[in-house]
């Protein structure tokens, strides 16, 4: 006996029209920014395929606002983006559960580089088991730094080791910037 099921209808085709949708948005949403690279703890590496540009207040002066990029290896869903505590506390929960490996460069805008009071911030299972901060070891050079456009080079000065676990990346990344 044979079966034949049909997309026309039903749940299926809704879950056809469901996929092709969501591609349509990763699509665009891929045609803005643009991420290659590595990132590499111990001997396993992942490659950076997600960027994500947002604002937030500077932690001196609330009036002034400063650009953060994520850099990941999985889609991060919109609440798990650590623009606030929330974010922050959604995307621990991702590491923990070792389902994203993510970078998030902090920026300067009025001095188009990164952040001097903490350059970066990792989420990596294998490093912290959540947002591990920290400064001194990333080099960023500009190749873009607009209001609307920025596109660079970011990586570590080195292979470096925290807490004896070695690590490093390099990442190439082009994003449009949102208003902030």
């Amino acid at each position: 006996m044979t079966t034949c099921h049909s997309f026309h209808s039903g749940p299926g085709r809704r879950a056809v029209l469901l996929a092709v949708a969501v591609l349509g948005v990763a699509g665009i949403a891929g045609a803005q920014n643009q991420v290659s690279g590595t990132f590499t703890v111990k001997t396993a590496t992942t490659k950076f395929a997600y960027a994500y540009t947002y604002w937030k207040p500077n932690f001196f002066d609330a009036s002034k606002k400063d650009l953060f990029v994520l850099l990941s290896d999985v889609a991060v869903p919109p609440e798990a983006i650590p623009k606030d505590d929330a974010g922050i506390a959604t995307i621990g929960g991702l590491v923990r559960a070792g389902k994203v490996h993510a970078l998030e460069l902090h920026f300067s805008p009025a001095k188009k580089q990164l952040d001097s009071a903490e350059n970066a911030a990792v989420y990596h299972v294998g490093l912290e088991p959540g947002r591990y901060g920290m400064s001194g070891m990333h080099v960023f050079t500009a190749k873009t730094f607009t209001d609307t456009l920025l596109e660079g080079t970011a990586r570590t000065d080195g292979p470096q080791d925290h807490e004896g676990v070695p690590w490093q990346y390099e990442v190439h990344f082009k994003v449009t910037l949102p208003k902030p």
